[in-house]
């Protein structure tokens, strides 16, 4: 993890731990669930990554399914689409940029990077069109796109907190 990861992954963890919450579920819990879906993790694992803020945007839609959390309604028609995970999470993407139509994946990974995400334009714009964001690169995501589809599960005004603290920590 980079200088620059800390803050967006203690985000994302405050994300998935406030679903669990919400929802009752402990880890133990969570791991079984998630088996529906054909996803193996140990409650120790998950945990584990959690704690951490190391989450795939598809591990968040998954969780989100399984513990019946309440999804933004932008999002319902990405998450009922069939195919994996990781296009359900490419589909959740394109729908955070349908409200800004003369925004690109381009212009958006540009505007990551300008706001201190780690990764080249390059990089960002291949997961972005792929849905193998990372949750903390979606959550610099929402931040770009000045979305707030996870208002249910984290303060806006702490995603734009986190913009702040690293681009202070680029600066140093």
């Amino acid at each position: 993890m980079s200088d620059a990861d800390p803050p967006w992954a203690g985000l994302a963890s405050r994300v998935v731990r406030v679903v669990l919450a919400r929802k009752d579920f402990s880890y133990a819990q969570l791991s079984e669930a998630l088996s529906s879906v054909r996803v193996r993790e140990s409650e120790r694992s998950l945990a584990s990554r959690v704690s951490r803020g190391r989450i795939k945007l598809e591990l968040l839609l998954q969780i989100l399914s399984v513990t019946g959390a309440k999804i933004p309604s932008l999002w319902d028609e990405a998450l009922c689409a069939s195919g994996t995970w990781e296009h359900r999470a490419s589909a959740v993407v394109a729908a955070e940029l349908s409200r800004q139509p003369t925004v690109t994946i381009d212009e958006l990974a540009l505007r990551m990077v300008r706001l201190g995400a780690d990764l080249t334009e390059k990089t960002l714009a291949s997961h972005l069109s792929r849905g193998t964001l990372s949750l903390p690169e979606f959550l610099q995501c929402l931040v770009a796109l000045g979305s707030s589809s996870l208002e249910r599960y984290v303060d806006y005004e702490d995603l734009i907190a986190a913009v702040q603290v690293t681009n202070n920590a680029q600066v140093e």
